[in-house]
Protein backbone atom coordinates (compact mmCIF):
# COMPACT_ATOMS: atom_id res chain seq x y z
CA UNK A 1 0.00 0.00 0.00
CA UNK A 2 1.29 3.45 -0.84
CA UNK A 3 1.41 5.91 1.56
CA UNK A 4 0.29 9.43 1.96
CA UNK A 5 2.07 12.41 0.88
CA UNK A 6 3.58 14.33 3.59
CA UNK A 7 1.75 17.40 4.24
CA UNK A 8 2.98 20.80 3.28
CA UNK A 9 3.44 21.56 7.07
CA UNK A 10 6.01 18.72 7.31
CA UNK A 11 7.40 18.67 3.84
CA UNK A 12 8.72 22.76 4.72
CA UNK A 13 10.78 21.35 8.02
CA UNK A 14 12.68 19.47 5.09
CA UNK A 15 13.93 22.69 3.52
CA UNK A 16 17.25 21.36 2.43
CA UNK A 17 16.25 18.09 0.99
CA UNK A 18 13.36 17.56 -2.25
CA UNK A 19 11.13 16.15 0.06
CA UNK A 20 10.07 13.73 -2.41
CA UNK A 21 12.90 11.70 -1.56
CA UNK A 22 12.17 11.06 2.25
CA UNK A 23 10.88 8.24 3.21
CA UNK A 24 9.10 8.47 6.03
CA UNK A 25 9.52 4.62 6.84
CA UNK A 26 13.72 4.54 5.79
CA UNK A 27 14.23 7.61 7.39
CA UNK A 28 12.12 7.35 10.34
CA UNK A 29 14.54 9.12 13.54
CA UNK A 30 15.33 11.91 10.51
CA UNK A 31 11.68 12.55 10.45
CA UNK A 32 10.32 12.17 13.66
CA UNK A 33 13.53 14.27 15.38
CA UNK A 34 13.09 17.45 12.66
CA UNK A 35 9.23 17.18 13.67
CA UNK A 36 9.40 17.01 17.18
CA UNK A 37 12.40 20.06 17.58
CA UNK A 38 10.70 22.17 15.09
CA UNK A 39 7.09 21.08 14.03
CA UNK A 40 4.00 23.65 14.16
CA UNK A 41 0.77 22.07 15.61
CA UNK A 42 -0.10 20.03 12.34
CA UNK A 43 2.99 18.47 12.17
CA UNK A 44 2.65 17.05 15.46
CA UNK A 45 -0.87 15.77 14.88
CA UNK A 46 1.18 13.96 11.58
CA UNK A 47 3.49 12.38 13.40
CA UNK A 48 1.12 11.09 15.68
CA UNK A 49 -1.03 9.62 13.43
CA UNK A 50 2.19 8.52 11.60
CA UNK A 51 4.03 6.77 13.83
CA UNK A 52 2.99 4.41 16.67
CA UNK A 53 3.09 5.41 19.94
CA UNK A 54 5.71 2.46 20.77
CA UNK A 55 7.57 3.54 17.64
CA UNK A 56 7.87 7.33 19.10
CA UNK A 57 8.66 5.41 22.80
CA UNK A 58 11.52 3.71 20.85
CA UNK A 59 12.67 6.63 19.00
CA UNK A 60 12.92 8.57 22.75
CA UNK A 61 14.62 5.88 24.66
CA UNK A 62 17.73 5.45 21.95
CA UNK A 63 17.51 9.57 20.56
CA UNK A 64 15.58 11.88 23.06
CA UNK A 65 19.70 13.35 23.86
CA UNK A 66 18.92 15.08 20.90
CA UNK A 67 15.77 16.88 22.04
CA UNK A 68 15.78 20.01 23.82
CA UNK A 69 14.73 19.54 27.37
CA UNK A 70 11.15 20.96 26.61
CA UNK A 71 10.59 18.70 23.93
CA UNK A 72 12.13 15.67 25.22
CA UNK A 73 9.35 16.11 28.45
CA UNK A 74 6.48 17.01 25.98
CA UNK A 75 7.40 13.83 23.30
CA UNK A 76 7.80 11.47 26.94
CA UNK A 77 4.35 12.20 27.82
CA UNK A 78 3.15 11.43 24.71
CA UNK A 79 4.58 8.38 24.07
CA UNK A 80 4.61 7.27 27.64
CA UNK A 81 8.40 7.02 28.37
CA UNK A 82 9.69 8.50 31.91
CA UNK A 83 12.16 11.10 31.38
CA UNK A 84 14.76 12.47 33.95
CA UNK A 85 14.00 15.96 34.22
CA UNK A 86 17.05 18.80 32.81
CA UNK A 87 17.54 21.90 33.30
CA UNK A 88 16.44 24.22 31.14
CA UNK A 89 12.73 23.57 30.20
CA UNK A 90 12.16 19.98 31.74
CA UNK A 91 9.00 18.87 33.56
CA UNK A 92 7.13 20.86 36.42
CA UNK A 93 7.60 20.08 39.75
CA UNK A 94 3.85 19.48 39.71
CA UNK A 95 3.83 17.01 36.79
CA UNK A 96 4.96 14.58 39.30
Amino acid sequence: MDEPEMPVSVRRLFWEFDAGDIDPEQHADYVIERVMTRGTWAAMRWLRNQYSRARLADFIRRRGDRLAPRDLAYWGLIAGVEVAPKPGGGRPRWAG
